[in-house]
C-alpha cells in the first residue's frame, strides 16, 4: 500500500470529529491516509463519507480499515500492511457516563490501546520509521483552572481518575 514517496498516515478513530478533520487536513497536504474504524452494527461514517471511494479505483489516497485498539493482532496487521510514516491515535472511549459504566473497557481501549499501537511499532521494527502522536482530551483536566491548558496543569476529572483507578489495581483504594 505504501511504496511511493508520499507520506503515509494511519489515523485511529478516523470517524470521530477530530479524526475526520485530520484526515481532510493530511489529504490536502498530499498524504496517503489510512483510517481505522471499529466494526459496529451501524456504519457511522457520515463525517468521512465524502472521502470513501471504491478501493479498486486507482489513485485513491484515503483507505478505510476495520480495526479496534483492543485487538493487538489486528493492529499489527494494519501497521504492517500500511507501513505508516505517522500514526495518530485518536481512538478512545471518552464519554464520561460510559466510562463509569464500563471502566474495564475504557481502560482497555484508552490505556492498553495506546500500548498496543506502540508495541506494533516496536514489533515491526518501525521505531525509526514511524512517528507516533497520542491525542488526549481536555476532559482530563475537568474544570479548567488555567487557560490555555498546559502539560503541568492538575488532572481533576472524574473520567481521568476513573481510568487511573482501572489501570492501578494495586492502589488499595488510595486514589480518589
Amino acid at each position: 500500500m505504501a511504496g511511493s514517496s508520499e507520506k503515509v498516515a494511519l489515523i485511529t478513530g478516523v470517524t470521530g470529529q477530530d479524526g475526520a478533520h485530520l484526515a481532510e487536513f493530511l489529504l490536502a497536504k498530499g498524504y496517503v491516509v489510512h483510517g481505522m474504524k471499529r466494526r459496529s452494527s451501524s456504519f457511522n461514517t457520515e463525517r468521512i463519507d465524502h472521502l470513501i471511494h471504491d478501493p479498486h479505483e486507482q489513485g485513491i489516497s484515503f483507505h478505510l480499515h476495520y480495526g479496534d485498539v483492543t485487538d493487538a493482532t489486528n493492529i499489527i496487521r494494519i501497521v504492517q500492511e500500511t507501513k505508516p510514516d505517522e500514526i495518530y491515535n485518536l481512538a478512545a472511549q471518552s464519554h464520561v457516563q460510559v466510562s463509569f459504566e464500563t471502566p474495564e473497557y475504557t481502560a482497555n481501549a484508552d490505556g492498553l490501546g495506546t500500548l498496543r499501537l506502540l508495541e506494533a511499532i516496536r514489533i515491526l521494527g518501525r521505531e525509526s520509521k514511524t512517528r507516533f502522536y497520542q491525542a488526549s482530551t481536555s476532559e482530563l483536566f475537568g474544570k479548567a483552572q488555567e487557560i490555555p491548558q498546559k502539560e503541568n496543569n492538575s488532572i481533576l476529572s472524574a473520567l481521568a481518575l476513573r481510568g487511573r483507578k482501572a489501570l492501578c489495581p494495586l492502589d488499595h483504594g488510595k486514589l480518589p
